[in-house]
């Protein structure tokens, strides 16, 4: 097939991301360096931290629709890379989304079907033609064929492939944020307005007078020192002026975009939450996180590497290994799973990551809390797992 059909690249130069011109002194001319921006950077650590640290199972469901974790997990889940640890794995996946808006996959290893190995490349090395009914990908200018490529895009619009760049659609937003930030941060370096205007009332100096005079209140407030002076004197300290220090507001403004963009609490990288933080708890935060930020990162993933599983079988994140209740709370589940039935003794000890009780311990056990269940003693095969 020709290489010279026309093609969509997604490869995002300066130009690409931030628009035609000169490259933003704080940003650079690559998309990479745009995490060089606080808030940007800490809200996709925030949502590539979380993912990567998110189990992630395989299952397989029988003709009555009940679901069974896999007493042996697929590779393509457990070890999906040759080289890289399943952590790092996970988070350059997110994070290829996060930047690029797409994740690009190849696949590297097979079994007798089906993938067992992946490997993310980068997206600015992948280029696609959305002319035709279906996308045709290419690699470092080959092209690739579809079945040896896992692609996840993340904002697709209606007959498009490709998902869009969030540093794209936003670059108005990064590039204002990056400019206070390069505000922020000549103003400290160059000193913009001086520290204080020490006056003599009574007549003008000379260049050289008033550098002696300037040296010695240097060396006085240096060394912590009391300053004497004259009747003649006038000393007049300066603050940094509202209209100055408007970058501060400009810097928290931005940080509350970006964490609407990626829909992540604002006060996680420097925003202002807009509502009352009166009766919101630490736990309510984290399910709050992983039910509007997470699930739909973890739903897209899940959906594209279902298809790549045999057809009984798929696989979930689990999001509540990231939430941790307290040890009351935890214990309370417990409880009521076990008095309902919906628990059983061993299951509740492996959520706290505790061995199964042996005959002896679980038969100490049904003699003290059996009864708790029913009102009558439980039977051993009542709490067996």
């Amino acid at each position: 097939m020709s290489l010279f059909r026309r093609s969509e690249s997604r490869a995002l130069t300066y130009s690409d991301v931030f628009g035609v011109g000169s490259q933003s002194p704080l940003l650079g001319s690559s998309a990479d360096s745009a995490l060089r921006l606080v808030p940007l950077f800490a809200a996709q650590r925030l949502i590539a931290e979380q993912f990567a640290a998110t189990p992630m199972h395989a299952y397989a469901e029988d003709a009555s629709g009940s679901r069974e974790r896999l007493a042996v997990q697929p590779q393509l889940i457990a070890d999906p890379s040759p080289s890289r640890a399943l952590h790092t794995w996970k988070f350059q996946c997110i994070s290829s989304l996060l930047s690029y808006g797409n994740a690009y996959g190849l696949i590297v290893r097979r079994g007798l079907a089906d993938p067992v190995g992946c490997e993310w490349i980068a997206p600015n090395e992948v280029s696609v033609d959305e002319s035709g009914s279906m996308p045709i990908y290419y690699w470092q200018g080959r092209e690739i064929d579809a079945n040896d490529l896992v692609h996840i895009p993340w904002f697709t619009l209606p007959g498009r492939w490709v998902g869009l760049s969030p540093l794209r659609l936003f670059k108005v937003a990064f590039e204002t944020g990056a400019s206070a930030s390069q505000t922020a941060h000549d103003w400290f370096a160059n000193g913009a307005i001086p520290s204080a205007h020490f006056k003599n009332t009574a007549k003008t100096l000379t260049d050289e007078q008033s550098t002696k005079v300037k040296a010695k209140y240097k060396a006085a407030v240096d060394g912590r020192d009391v300053l004497v002076t004259g009747s003649d004197w006038d000393l007049k300290t300066i603050g940094v002026p509202a209209d100055e220090a408007r970058f501060i507001e400009q810097a928290k403004l931005t940080a509350t975009q970006i964490a609407s963009i990626y829909g992540v609490p604002p006060e996680e990288v420097g925003g202002e939450r807009g509502s009352s933080m009166t009766y919101a708890t630490v736990e309510m935060d984290d399910i709050k996180v992983s039910s509007r930020t997470m699930r739909p990162w973890f739903t897209r993933v899940e959906d594209h590497f279902n298809k790549l599983l045999p057809a009984n079988q798929y696989v979930k994140f689990n999001i509540d290994a990231t939430i941790r209740a307290d040890t009351k709370t935890r214990a309370e589940t417990h409880e009521i799973g076990l008095r309902t039935g919906t628990l059983t003794l061993d299951e509740a000890r492996r959520l706290e990551d505790r061995k199964p009780l042996t005959p002896e311990q679980k038969a100490e056990w049904l003699a003290m809390h059996g009864n708790q269940r029913t009102g009558a003693k439980a039977t051993t095969e009542e709490v067996a797992p």
